[in-house]
C-alpha cells in the first residue's frame, strides 16, 4: 500500500460524540448466493441499487454516443471534420457540466437530489432525441436533435460527479481496499453497459430500415427507455440510501483562505520579518481553521496533477471519432459475416470487462508483492504512456489504408484517365504525356493542371482519321475526370466525352458500379437493362444506353452474375462472366458486344480502390488503449475520491471530468483547424504531444504525497431519504452555516 503523508488528523469540533451507526455496514448474509455475492465484495444493498443505475445510464449514454458520429453524416449530412467536431462538442459539454452538478451537490441540494433532478432531464433530452431523429431533407437543421443532446449533455454530465461518489458514500468509513473493489466494480458495470450498448445499439440503427433509411429513432428510443429504467432503479432504492448534507459555501471559503494566503505570502517575501512556514498555505490569516486550511493542502495536492490529463482524454475520446472513421474505410467484412463500423469501439469494452479482472486479481498483487504499481499516480503515469503506444499502432494503420486511397489533389489540378473503347490501338497525347493504348484498356490516373488544352489521338496500324479536340476541364480541383473514347460504328469516327467520376459518398456494405456498354448489335440506339444478381435478395436493373457510361449506382458487394436484355419488358440472357465488387470499391464495368455477335464480354475497371486494409489491424489499437485506460483511469477514480476532502470530493470529481471535457476541446481544436491534413501525420502528432505530457506526469507522480482517507462526515444517520439530507456540519462551518433536518 502506499505511503501516506503524516498529517495532523486530531479529532473535530463536533465529531467527538458522533453516535455508532444504527444499522451494520453489510446485510445479514444468508447462505444464500446474494448474501455470500455481497459478503465477498464487502457491499451493502444501496451499492447494488447505485451500480445499477450507473449500468442503466451507461447503456443510453454510451449507445447514442456510439452512433452519433454516423447520425451527424448520415441523417444530418455533416461533412466527416465538421461530424468530428460536434461530437467532441457533444462530449465537451457532457463533461464539463459535471462542474455545474458537483456545485448544486455539494452547496444546494445533496447528491442524491441532484442525481434525481438531472436524470429526469437527461429522460427529456434522450426522448426528444428519438422523437427527432427521422431522416431530414439535406439541408435541414436538426434543431431538436441538437436541443435533445444538449440536455442529454446537462442531465447525464451532472449526474456523473455526483453518481460515483455517491456509492462510495454507502460504504462507509472502511478500509482503503473496500473503495478499490468499489471503484473497480463501478468500472466494470461502467464497461458492461458500454458494451452492450456499443454492440446492440449499431445493429438496431442499421438492420431495422426507416422510411428506407437506417433506423435512428429506433435506436435513440431504445437508449431512452434505458434511461427510465436508471431513474426507476434508483428511485426504488431510496429507502436504503445514506444520505449528507451539502457542505454551503466551503469552496468560497477554501477560495478566500487561498487568497489570503498568497496576499500574506507575498508581504513576507518582501520584508521576511516573520519566519518561514512549512507550506504557502499557512499564511492565510488566523481566522480561518486549520481544519479548512488541511483541507485546502489536500486539495491543491490533487489538483496539481489535472492539468496533465486532458491530452490522455483527448486521444482516448477518438475511438468513437476518428477510430470509428478509420474503420469506416476499413474491409468490415470476414466470411458471412459483416461488422458495423461503430460497433469496432466495443473492443475497447470487451478488453476492459477482460482485462480489469485481470489485473485485480493477478498483475497487480504479483507487482504488490515486489513493491510495483502500489500508488495510483504510479499506475496513472505507464497508463499515459499505453496511450501513446495506441496511437502509434492507429497512425500506421493508417498509413496503409491511405496506400489504397486516391491522394488529395493540390489546388488547382485534377486527374484524368482515358478509356479506349475503339476497336483498334491509339496513341494519345496531351501535354507532356504519350499514351499508347490498346482496346478496352483503361489508362491510369494522370494530374492535369485546370487549363485547356489540345487531346490528338493517332490510330495505331489501322485506319481512322486522327482526332484533335481542345479538352476544358471544370475549375473544381476535387472532380476527377474519365475520357471515354467511342467509336462509331457506322462512320468509325471516334467520338470523346468526359464523365465525372464518382462524388456520391459510398455507404456501408455497398460499392459503386457504373456500366459501359460497348454494345454494337442491330439496335445500337435502343436503350438495354442490365440486372446485377449480387445476392439472392439483391438484385439491380440498370437501364443504360449503348456506347454511353450510365451513372454511379450503390450496390450490395460481392460476386455478382450479369443478365442482359434488348430492351424494358423483354427476357434477360445470362452473360458468362461474374464480376468481383468488394466494399467500398467503385467501379466501371465494360460490356463490349462486337457487332453482328450474341457473344457478350465484360470488363471490370476499378476508378477507385475498394476498402482492402482488413479491419481486424484495429485490434492492437484498441488493446493497448484498453489497458491504457485499465491503469489509468481506475486509479484516477480512487485518487480523486480518496485524496479529496470529504467536503469537496463532488468537485474533485467535477474536475476530474472536466479534464475529460477540455481533452475533447482539444480534438475540435485539431479537427476544425487546416494544419494537418493527413490523418496518419495527426495520429503521429497526437502520440508525440502524449509522450511529452507522460513524461512530466510522471516526475510529478515522484514528488505526489498521499493523505490518509478522510472520512469525517461518512458515518450513517438516520434519514427519511426523500424529504431529507444528513445535516452533520464540517467542524469549521460558522452557525449561520448549519442546516437543519427537514421532518
Amino acid at each position: 500500500m502506499p505511503e501516506y503523508e503524516n498529517m495532523d488528523e486530531s479529532p473535530s469540533q463536533g465529531t467527538d460524540n458522533v453516535k455508532p451507526a444504527s444499522k451494520p455496514d453489510l446485510p445479514k448474509v444468508s447462505g444464500r448466493a446474494w448474501g455470500r455475492l455481497l459478503k465477498l465484495f464487502h457491499l451493502n444493498t444501496s451499492v447494488i441499487f447505485i451500480l445499477a443505475t450507473e449500468f442503466f445510464e451507461k447503456i443510453a449514454f454510451f449507445g447514442q454516443r456510439a452512433i452519433l458520429v454516423l447520425f451527424f453524416t448520415d441523417g444530418l449530412f455533416l461533412t466527416e471534420r465538421k461530424a468530428t467536431s460536434l461530437y467532441h462538442v457533444f462530449t465537451f459539454f457532457a463533461t464539463t457540466f459535471t462542474i455545474l452538478g458537483a456545485f448544486l451537490s455539494d452547496y444546494v441540494c445533496g447528491r442524491y437530489r441532484s442525481i434525481l433532478i438531472f436524470s429526469v432531464l437527461f429522460l427529456g433530452g434522450a426522448t426528444l432525441l428519438s422523437a427527432t431523429a427521422y431522416p431530414i431533407p439535406f439541408g435541414s437543421s436538426g434543431v431538436g436533435s441538437y436541443i435533445g443532446l444538449f440536455l442529454i449533455s446537462l442531465g447525464f454530465g451532472s449526474i456523473q460527479s455526483n453518481l460515483s461518489h455517491f456509492g462510495a458514500d454507502q460504504i462507509g468509513m472502511k478500509e482503503e481496499k473496500q473503495y478499490w473493489t468499489y471503484f473497480s466494480l463501478f468500472y466494470f458495470s461502467v464497461n458492461l453497459a458500454s458494451l452492450i450498448s456499443g454492440i446492440c445499439v449499431p445493429i438496431l440503427r442499421e438492420d431495422v430500415k426507416c422510411l428506407d433509411a437506417d433506423c435512428y429513432p429506433l435506436a435513440f428510443g431504445v437508449c431512452s427507455i434505458a434511461v427510465l429504467v436508471a431513474l426507476v432503479i434508483f428511485g426504488v432504492g431510496t429507502p436504503r440510501y445514506k444520505l449528507y448534507p451539502p457542505s454551503g459555501n466551503l469552496f468560497c471559503k477554501v477560495f478566500s483562505a487561498t487568497w489570503s494566503a498568497l496576499k500574506n505570502k507575498i508581504k513576507w517575501l518582501t520584508n521576511k520579518k516573520e519566519k518561514a512556514r512549512e507550506h504557502w498555505l499557512d499564511w492565510a490569516d488566523p481566522r480561518y481553521e486549520q481544519d479548512l486550511i488541511s483541507d485546502a493542502k489536500k486539495l491543491y495536492n490533487l489538483l496539481v496533477l489535472y492539468p496533465l490529463m486532458p491530452m490522455y482524454w483527448a486521444l482516448y475520446e477518438q475511438q468513437g471519432s476518428r477510430w470509428t472513421l478509420q474503420a469506416h474505410e476499413m474491409e468490415l467484412s470476414m466470411g458471412s459475416l459483416t461488422l458495423k463500423p461503430d460497433q469496432l469501439q466495443s473492443l475497447n469494452l470487451f478488453f476492459v470487462l477482460f482485462l480489469l479482472p485481470l489485473f485485480e486479481g493477478v498483475i497487480y498483487p504479483q507487482f504488490e508483492k515486489i513493491n510495483l504499481l502500489l500508488q495510483p499516480v504510479t499506475r496513472m503515469s505507464i497508463g499515459l504512456f499505453g496511450a501513446v503506444v495506441a496511437f502509434l499502432i492507429a497512425g500506421i494503420v493508417q498509413l496503409q489504408i491511405q496506400k489504397w486511397q486516391l491522394p488529395p489533389q493540390q489546388d488547382g489540378v485534377t486527374e484524368l484517365k482515358i478509356f479506349n473503347g475503339a476497336l483498334c490501338n491509339l496513341n494519345i497525347d496531351f501535354l507532356e504525356n504519350h499514351l499508347v493504348m490498346d482496346q478496352h484498356a483503361l489508362s491510369p490516373s494522370y494530374p492535369v493542371p485546370m487549363v485547356p488544352y489540345t487531346l490528338r489521338i493517332a490510330p495505331d496500324h489501322c485506319s481512322l482519321p486522327p482526332v484533335s479536340e481542345s479538352i476544358n476541364f471544370t475549375t473544381d480541383s476535387k472532380t476527377r475526370s474519365t475520357l471515354f473514347i467511342v467509336q462509331d460504328l457506322k462512320t468509325r469516327e471516334l467520338t470523346v466525352t468526359q464523365i465525372p467520376d464518382n462524388t456520391v459518398k459510398i455507404l456501408d456494405n455497398l460499392a459503386l458500379v457504373r456500366i459501359f456498354p460497348l454494345l454494337g448489335t442491330a439496335s445500337p440506339s435502343r436503350n438495354r437493362t442490365v440486372r446485377l444478381k449480387c445476392k439472392p435478395d439483391a438484385t439491380e436493373d440498370l437501364d443504360v444506353k449503348p456506347f454511353v457510361p450510365s451513372a454511379y449506382t450503390p450496390i450490395q458487394f460481392g460476386r455478382c452474375s450479369l443478365e442482359l436484355s434488348e430492351g424494358v419488358g423483354l427476357s434477360f440472357t445470362p452473360i458468362e462472366e461474374e464480376v468481383e465488387l468488394k466494399q467500398g470499391g467503385v467501379y466501371t464495368i465494360v460490356l463490349h458486344q462486337a457487332n453482328n455477335t450474341e457473344n457478350v464480354t465484360v470488363q471490370l475497371n476499378i476508378d477507385s480502390w475498394p476498402k482492402t486494409v482488413s479491419v481486424l489491424w484495429q485490434i492492437p489499437q484498441y488493446f493497448v488503449i484498453s489497458i491504457s485506460e485499465i491503469l489509468f483511469v481506475v486509479p484516477g477514480l480512487h485518487l480523486a475520491y480518496t485524496q479529496a476532502p470529504s467536503s469537496m470530493r463532488s468537485v474533485t470529481m467535477a474536475a476530474w471530468f472536466a479534464t475529460k471535457g477540455i481533452g475533447n476541446l482539444i480534438v475540435v481544436i485539431v479537427a476544425e483547424s487546416t494544419l494537418i491534413t493527413n490523418q496518419a501525420v495527426e495520429f503521429f502528432v497526437f502520440a508525440a504531444l502524449m509522450g511529452l505530457i507522460s513524461l512530466i506526469f510522471l516526475i510529478a507522480a515522484r514528488f505526489y504525497k498521499y493523505h490518509p482517507i478522510d472520512n469525517r462526515n461518512t458515518e450513517e444517520k438516520e434519514t427519511d431519504g426523500l424529504n431529507s439530507e444528513i445535516k452533520s456540519p464540517l467542524p469549521y462551518s460558522n452557525k449561520e452555516n448549519v442546516m437543519e433536518s427537514n421532518s
